[in-house]
C-alpha cells in the first residue's frame, strides 16, 4: 500500500558561504538534486511506527513540514503511522530564487501498530477497527452539537462567544455565534446537499479510508452528485486540537461553498466528535473575511432511529425553549426620552433607522439560553449586505399614545400587547439588496427585543422555528430615538465636588484618583444619578497633575466595570483608551459606552476611577496626594 507524504521545508536566506560538512547550501543556487535524503534531510522509523523527519541543513533555516498527521514547524517533526506501507516524502527549500523541491523520497513502514489506534476518537469516527461508520448532514435539533442544521458560524476572535476573545478553537472549545438552521439562501431543507454522506472505515488491509457522496444538483431524495474514495488521517497528537486530513477526498461541504474556504483537505479542525455528532471547522477565506464555518454531521444510525442519544450523555444538551424578552411598563418606556439628562414622557415619539446597523437577526441559543446577534455589527457580506443611505434617511417611524402610527407613506393604527407592537397592516420598514440576496424587513406583528428610553428600540419579526415549532429566529429592525428639539447639542457637564475626590496609592504600584465607589462607604465626588451614558456616548474626565517627577512615560486610564474592557490594573494600561503621561499638566481620559445600551452609574454596579502607573514611573515629594492631582471637569458627549 502506497501513501504519500508531502514535506515542505522553508529556509531563511543565509549570509556567507556554506560547506558540505555542515549541510549548509547556498540558498540562491540550490537545485532539486541538492535536496536529497541523507544530505538535506533524514527519515527514521522506530519499532513503534514513530517516524522522525529531520532537517540536516544549517540551523538558520526555518523548516516547515507537511505530513499525513498535519503540519509542523521546526527542524524536527514526528508522526505516527499505524499501518504498514510505502510512503513518499518531498523536501523543499524556499530560496531567494523561489521554492525548489527535490525528488520524492520513499520510505517503508514494515509492520502494523494497532496500538496507535487506541484513542477513542478513532472508535467514535469509524465504529472501531474493522468497521465503518456513516455520517450525514444534521437535519434537525438532536440535542447535541449546539446546532439545528447542517452549518453554523463561529467568530474567530471570540470562539467561545462569551466576550473572552479566545481564539483557541478546538474540540469541545467552540460556541457558535450563529446557528441559522435551514435558510433558503444558505442551505434549504430540500437542498441536494442533504443527501450527502461520509463513510469512515478503519481496518488493517485498507487502513484509514473514506467513501463520500456529495449531492450537488436536484433536490433532497433525488439528487445527483459526486462520489469519491480516498484516505484520511486522524491526528490526535494534541488532545485538545484533533484534526482530519484527506487524500483523494475532502471534508464534506455543499457545492455553493467550494470557493468560500480555500482548504477542505488539510488539518481540518474537529470541534466535536462523539458516537453521535461530528463537527468540522473550515476557515472562510473569500472576500467576506475570515470566519469559522462549522459543518455539522450526525451519525446515520442516530438519524434513522437505530441509535438513541442518551439524555445523560456528557455532551447531550436539552435545548431550552425560547424565552422572549420581558420589558416592564413598555407602554410608558416607548414614549420616554431625556432632554439634557432629564427624563421626559411625550404624547408621541419618533424613531429613526440606525444608520450603521439597520437590521440584524436574533436567534435563540438553546445551549446558553440567550438571544444572540447574528451579524455582530458586521455588514457588507454576501449574507448580510450593507444598507443604502436612503434606507436610513428617507423614513421615520412615529408612534402616538392614541394608538396611531406613520412610516413613510404608510399610516394606520397599532396596539401593544404582551411585549409586541401589532400594526393593523403589514409595515415594510426597508429593503436591503446585495449581490447574493435581498432582505425585506417587513411584517405586521413585531416583538420588542429592546426598549431603552431615549436611546434605542429593537423590533423583530418571526423568521424561523425550531424542531418543536417554537419561534427561535427573528429578523429585527434597529431604531434610535429621534432627539427632541430644543435640547442641548454640546457636551453635558457633570457636576462634582472636588473635595470628595479620593487620591491614594493602590497596591504600592498605582496612583488612583477615585470619583465614585458604590462599595466604599464614604463620600463621593459625583452623584451617580448624574452619570448616564447612552449607547456610543463618551465620558471625558480631565485631571491636573502637579509635583510629579517622572523617570519614564506612564500610562493613565479610566477604569469602570462596564463594556468590553473591564480590566483594572495592570490590564487597563494596555487598552486603546489608555493615554501617555510624562510630566505635570492637564490630562483627559475617556470611556465610550460600548455595551450596546444605556448605562447608569446609580445602579451600584461600577466604580469610576482614574488610575496611573506609579511605582517605577514617577515619584512625589510627599504623601499629600490630594494636592498633586485635582479634578478639573467631567463631560458626557
Amino acid at each position: 500500500m502506497k501513501k504519500s507524504i508531502y514535506l515542505a521545508v522553508a529556509a531563511l536566506l543565509m549570509l556567507g558561504a556554506c560547506t558540505p560538512d555542515s549541510h549548509s547550501l547556498d540558498s540562491l543556487s540550490l537545485q532539486p538534486s541538492d535536496l536529497t535524503h541523507g544530505s538535506a534531510f533524514s527519515v527514521s522509523v522506530d519499532a513503534q511506527n514513530t517516524v522522525t523527519l529531520k532537517s540536516l541543513l544549517d540551523k538558520s533555516y526555518n523548516c516547515y513540514w507537511i505530513h499525513p498527521n498535519g503540519r509542523a514547524q521546526g527542524p524536527v517533526a514526528t508522526l505516527q503511522l499505524p499501518f504498514a506501507g510505502k510512503y513518499d516524502v518531498t523536501f523543499g527549500v524556499d530560496t531567494r530564487g523561489g521554492v525548489v523541491y527535490g525528488n520524492p523520497y520513499q520510505f517503508e513502514v514494515t509492520t502494523n501498530n494497532m496500538a496507535l489506534l487506541a484513542d477513542p476518537l478513532y472508535t467514535y469516527l469509524t465504529g472501531g477497527v474493522g468497521k465503518s461508520k456513516k455520517w450525514v448532514p444534521v437535519d434537525k435539533d438532536y440535542g447535541v452539537g449546539q446546532c439545528t442544521g447542517p452549518v453554523m458560524y463561529c467568530n474567530p476572535d471570540d470562539v467561545l462567544n462569551d466576550g473572552s476573545n479566545s481564539t483557541d478553537i478546538g474540540i469541545n472549545n467552540m460556541k457558535p455565534n450563529w446557528d441559522p438552521g435551514f435558510q433558503s439562501w444558505l442551505i434549504p431543507a430540500d437542498d441536494p446537499y442533504m443527501d450527502s454522506y461520509m463513510i469512515f472505515s478503519l481496518d488493517d488491509v485498507n487502513g484509514c479510508s473514506i467513501t463520500e457522496y456529495r449531492g450537488e444538483a436536484g433536490t433532497k431524495g433525488s439528487s445527483t452528485g459526486t462520489t469519491s474514495t480516498g484516505k484520511y488521517t486522524l491526528n490526535v497528537s494534541d488532545k485538545n486540537h484533533p484534526t482530519l486530513s484527506f487524500s483523494d477526498a475532502y471534508s464534506m461541504h455543499n457545492v455553493g461553498f467550494d470557493a468560500v474556504c480555500s482548504n477542505y483537505t488539510s488539518n481540518i479542525i474537529i470541534t466535536e466528535l462523539t458516537p453521535y455528532m461530528l463537527q468540522l471547522a473550515t476557515m472562510r477565506t473569500n472576500s467576506e473575511g475570515p470566519w469559522w464555518i462549522i459543518w455539522n454531521f450526525i451519525a446515520a444510525d442516530v438519524q434513522d432511529g437505530t441509535v438513541v442519544i442518551p439524555s445523560d450523555d456528557v455532551n447531550y444538551l436539552n435545548p431550552s425553549t425560547p424565552v422572549l424578552p420581558t420589558i416592564s411598563d413598555l407602554k410608558t418606556k416607548i414614549f420616554t426620552t431625556d432632554i439634557n439628562g432629564v427624563e421626559y414622557e411625550g404624547a408621541e415619539m419618533t424613531f429613526q433607522v440606525v444608520g450603521d446597523a439597520p437590521y440584524d437577526w436574533m436567534w435563540w441559543n438553546g445551549g446558553s439560553s440567550a438571544w444572540e446577534s447574528v451579524t455582530g455589527g458586521n455588514y457588507g457580506t454576501n449574507w448580510a449586505p450593507k444598507a443604502d443611505e436612503d434606507v436610513v434617511t428617507e423614513n421615520e417611524l412615529t408612534l402616538t399614545k392614541k394608538g396611531t402610527f406613520t412610516y413613510g407613506n404608510q399610516a394606520g393604527s397599532y396596539t401593544i400587547d404582551e411585549g409586541k407592537i401589532i400594526f393593523d397592516q403589514e409595515v415594510s420598514f426597508f429593503t436591503v439588496t446585495g449581490d447574493a440576496r435581498t432582505i425585506e424587513v417587513k411584517g405586521t406583528e413585531w416583538q420588542v427585543f429592546k426598549c431603552d428610553p431615549g436611546s434605542e428600540l429593537v423590533l423583530g419579526v418571526a423568521n424561523g422555528k425550531d424542531t418543536n415549532g417554537n419561534i427561535n429566529n427573528y429578523l429585527v429592525a434597529n431604531f434610535s430615538y429621534k432627539a427632541v428639539g430644543g435640547g442641548q447639542t454640546g457636551p453635558v457637564n457633570v457636576p462634582f465636588d472636588a473635595a470628595n475626590v479620593n487620591n491614594y496609592i493602590e497596591a504600592d504600584k498605582y496612583f488612583r484618583c477615585q470619583l465614585y465607589n458604590p462599595w466604599g462607604g464614604g463620600n463621593d465626588a459625583i452623584d451617580p444619578a448624574n452619570v448616564k451614558l447612552k449607547k456610543d456616548q463618551k465620558i471625558n474626565i480631565t485631571v491636573k497633575l502637579s509635583g510629579f517627577t517622572f523617570s519614564q512615560t506612564a500610562k493613565m486610564a479610566l477604569c469602570c466595570n462596564r463594556g468590553n474592557e473591564q480590566g483594572w490594573e495592570p490590564d487597563c494600561f494596555g487598552y486603546a483608551r489608555a493615554i501617555d503621561v510624562n510630566g505635570d499638566g492637564t490630562y483627559t481620559v475617556s470611556w465610550t459606552n460600548d455595551t450596546g445600551s444605556t448605562v447608569k452609574w446609580d445602579d451600584g454596579t461600577s466604580a469610576l476611577t482614574i488610575t496611573m502607573q506609579f511605582d517605577g514611573y514617577a515619584t512625589l515629594p510627599d504623601d499629600d496626594y490630594a494636592s498633586h492631582c485635582t479634578l478639573e471637569s467631567i463631560t458626557i458627549e
